[in-house]
């Protein structure tokens, strides 16, 4: 009699094979999810920190910056040139000719948009579509530009900040956020006390140092 897995056993063996590269497929996927987060919440707060220092060393904030800053700025290619110009130029990658080269032509912009440009290179436009998308459009790299609101009174709060269609107030002298993958900056998710977790977004404050949100 001749000995060897029969149907059944080989269906059942390439089933529970197919269950554990599922598990291991979906483990993988929130690792990386998590450490595309990890990556963007540490971009957003060392930028945040870098408006800081730039204040603290001219005791003014670069026109480029203030222009936009009061409540609901970008930081794109002109706002981003204020850190080649200033002490903070480690956050671009180069500027020649008095414009921004490489991917900091776009300003400085998520994880997620930079990784679509690398891809992409030199020839990479506005107009690249990134894989991400919210409520049925598909979003660009201009959508993944971080956001940033200054404390131009120099009175320590930010006031007024617009997160998301929701108006906070916060005690720094610079903030900076994003959209997160989808880059849809949802309304501010601290609003009524609670946490709505229903968006991805990443902020380089904590929920502490909101003084009012309307």
């Amino acid at each position: 009699m001749k000995k060897g897995f029969t149907l059944i056993e080989m269906l059942v063996v390439i089933g529970i094979i197919a269950v554990l590269v599922g598990a291991s497929i979906g483990g993988f996927s929130a690792m990386t999810r998590t450490a595309e987060r990890a990556k963007c919440q540490e971009l957003v707060s060392n930028v945040a920190t870098a408006l800081t220092v730039m204040f603290q060393q001219e005791g003014a904030w670069p026109k480029r910056l203030a222009k936009n800053g009061a409540s609901d700025g970008q930081l794109d290619a002109e706002a981003a040139y204020a850190f080649v110009a200033g002490s903070t130029k480690y956050l671009s990658l180069s500027a020649k000719g008095g414009k921004l080269i490489g991917l900091d032509r776009f300003g400085v912009v998520s994880p997620w948009a930079t990784s679509l440009l690398k891809r992409k290179g030199a020839s990479a436009s506005l107009s690249d579509v990134v894989s991400a998308s919210t409520q049925g459009g598909q979003m660009t790299v201009r959508d993944h530009i971080l956001h940033y609101a200054l404390d131009l009174d120099g009175d320590g709060i930010i006031q007024g900040a617009s997160v998301g269609n929701q108006t906070i107030d916060v005690r720094a002298t610079a903030i900076v956020w994003c959209g997160g993958k989808d880059g849809f900056v949802a309304p501010y998710p601290y609003a009524g006390g609670g946490k709505s977790g229903k968006n991805d977004d990443v902020y380089s404050w904590t929920p502490g140092q909101t003084k009012n949100v309307k």
